[in-house]
This record gives structure tokens, C-alpha cells and sequence, in this order.
């Protein structure tokens, strides 16, 4: 017997299931979880300018692919014998010819995700590798050996911190830091500048030595055209007034002067 009910919406009823059914399969329903951002590509629009953020998502199945993207604090480093480094110490040559070599850290966040996947792909990490090289390669090369070994290395890691900022910038990427850590230097280098270094210290002591004693004899002669002045005053004194050389005498002599006197 059949059932008027099914007679008259069981096409549409299983139009309905069918279509569930090839949604399901085809899968678009997208979840973004935290810290992520899921890039769209429809074969119609190209890559969406807007990214996927956390929550839930419906997408045009069929025609449209989504790209996963990390959007947290990411690091890429630089360090030997580590497993999470991205290769060895980076080597490069200053002004002057010397090599050094230093364990370097880029922290960055995927600010933009569209622009990183349109310009970079989804290996942005292996572009973005090569322009670290790159910028600390020729900002050193800015420097002589000497004045990375005193004190303008975080003049260095400034300059370098700042251009690779806006190199990365127009890929989408945004730097959040840049840390330059255990420079080291060629072995017979190091000892060279030590070796001037304790030659220049022996030398400021050996004029700060000369200085104080120039001071010191500056000192006494001083001291002694002081009491010259003074003699020089009382002879003055004695030539113009005989009677003060009495008063002396009287002063050293005592009684015994009127003695002398009469005799």
C-alpha cells in the first residue's frame, strides 16, 4: 500500500539526503583552531585577501582549498650542533677581511597570511632563510673587526634587526626580534687584539705614571720658588733696615748679644 506522504515528498526528501550526503563527502565545513589562520583559494576568486580565524567555517566545496598557516611567535635559528636549528653558526667576512661567526635568532609572527602564501608559498621559512643570510652578510661587511669585538655589536644587531624588518614586511611576515649571540672571532685575531689591547693599557699606565710625577715636581717647584721668595724678601729687608738684622740677632742670641756688643 503506498503512503500518499512518501508519494508526494520522498523525491524531495531524498534530494535533500543526497545533497548531505555529497556536502558531507566534499567537506566544507573548515575549523580553525588557536593561533592559526587558514588561507582560501577558489578557482573563481583566486586567494582570498581575508584569512580564516579561529572558529567556524563554510567553505564552497569543490572549488575552493584552504591553506593552513602558523600564526604565532615562530623563531629561526641558527646554531651549531642543535637539533631545532634551522642550520649552523652563520659565517661572514667584515671590512676588513676578518671572519666571525655567530649563533643568530629571528623571531617573527605570520602577520599576514594571504600575502606570505601569494608571495612566499607555504616553504615561506626556506624564503625567508636566504634574506637573514643576506642582510647580516652585508651589514657586517659595513664593520671592521676590531669595532664588532668592542663595542658596536649592538649597533650591528640593530641595523641588521631593522632592515630585515622591512625586507619581510612586504612578504606579510613581521619581525618581533633579533638576537646576535656569541660572536666569535679567528683564534690569531683574538690574540692580536689582546696583545695591543695590554700594550695600550701598559702605555695610558706609563703616562699617568709621567703625568703624576710632572704634577709632583711642578708641586715642589713650587713650593721651593715659594720659599725662595720668602728669603729673597727677608735679605730685601735686611739690606734696607740694618736694625732688623739686630732684632734677629737679638731673637736668636739673647742675652748674650749686649755682651757681644760691648766686648
Amino acid at each position: 500500500m503506498n503512503n500518499p506522504i512518501l508519494q508526494k515528498w520522498g523525491p524531495q526528501i531524498a534530494g535533500v539526503v543526497i545533497i548531505l550526503i555529497l556536502l558531507y563527502s566534499l567537506n566544507p565545513f573548515r575549523f580553525v583552531g588557536n593561533g592559526e589562520n587558514l588561507v582560501v583559494f577558489s578557482w573563481f576568486g583566486g586567494i582570498q585577501k581575508q584569512a580564516l580565524e579561529p572558529g567556524a567555517h563554510v567553505i564552497l566545496p569543490a572549488v575552493s582549498e584552504t591553506v593552513s598557516f602558523d600564526v604565532k611567535t615562530q623563531a629561526l635559528t641558527w646554531k651549531n650542533a642543535a637539533e631545532d636549528a634551522y642550520g649552523p653558526r652563520i659565517a661572514v667576512l667584515t671590512r676588513d677581511g676578518q671572519q666571525l661567526g655567530a649563533e643568530v635568532t629571528l623571531q617573527f609572527v605570520v602577520a599576514d597570511a594571504p600575502k606570505v602564501y601569494e608571495t612566499l608559498g607555504t616553504d615561506y621559512i626556506d624564503r625567508i632563510a636566504p634574506i637573514v643570510r643576506s642582510v647580516i652578510s652585508s651589514e657586517a661587511s659595513g664593520f671592521v673587526a676590531q669595532d664588532l669585538y668592542s663595542t658596536k655589536r649592538p649597533v650591528l644587531q640593530a641595523q641588521v634587526r631593522e632592515r630585515i624588518a622591512t625586507d619581510l614586511s612586504q612578504y606579510g611576515i613581521s619581525v618581533t626580534d633579533f638576537l646576535l649571540r656569541d660572536v666569535g672571532f679567528d683564534k690569531d685575531f683574538v690574540s692580536a687584539i689582546e696583545a695591543k689591547t695590554i700594550a695600550e693599557n701598559q702605555l695610558a699606565k706609563k703616562a699617568y705614571e709621567i703625568e703624576q710625577a710632572t704634577q709632583e715636581a711642578k708641586t715642589n717647584i713650587s713650593a721651593a720658588q715659594a720659599e725662595a721668595g720668602r728669603l729673597a724678601a727677608k735679605a730685601d729687608a735686611l739690606t734696607k733696615n740694618p736694625q732688623y738684622l739686630r732684632v734677629v740677632q737679638s731673637a736668636v742670641l739673647g742675652e748674650t748679644l749686649d755682651t757681644l756688643v760691648t766686648r
